[in-house]
């Protein structure tokens, strides 16, 4: 019972652009949004973005804590904790969460940055002569 407390709260939307609504400028919402028509200009929220399956934003940047994404997004998307990709989606743009999720089917063309600098270790390459050493024994 708790942990479905927690997620209602988490996704807890007090601002809904309907289907067919065409909305354009710069948005503060408090609370978490739901977009099932447009969304062009600038959009920051302390909560949760929502973009329902017809639903398509074009705004940058995009500043939230949490994404769902089923429609179309275009623009530069910052959340501060996760995105999710539902496999209807399409997101045209740049995201820097901590979690990305990506279902299949779901388009995303651009770069996922988590915030963080990302190390990768590369083992070391043997030398030639090596190579051909393994590559006798072995015949």
């Amino acid at each position: 019972m708790a942990a479905r407390k927690q997620d209602a709260e988490k996704v807890a939307v007090n601002t809904v652009v309907g289907k067919d609504s065409v909305l354009e400028g710069t948005f503060e919402v408090e609370e978490g949004i739901r977009v099932d028509g447009t969304l062009k200009g600038k959009l920051i929220s302390s909560g949760t973005l929502v973009v329902g399956p017809t639903g398509s934003v074009e705004a940058d940047p995009i500043r939230v804590r949490d994404a769902v994404i089923a429609g179309r997004l275009t623009g530069r998307l910052e959340a501060t904790s996760r995105v999710k990709l539902e496999s209807s989606a399409v997101l045209m743009g740049d995201i820097t969460a901590q979690v990305l999720i990506i279902e299949e089917g779901a388009v995303f063309k651009g770069i996922r940055d988590s915030g963080e600098p990302l190390e990768v270790e590369v083992p070391a390459l043997r030398p030639p002569n090596q190579i051909k050493e393994v590559r006798k024994a072995a015949g």
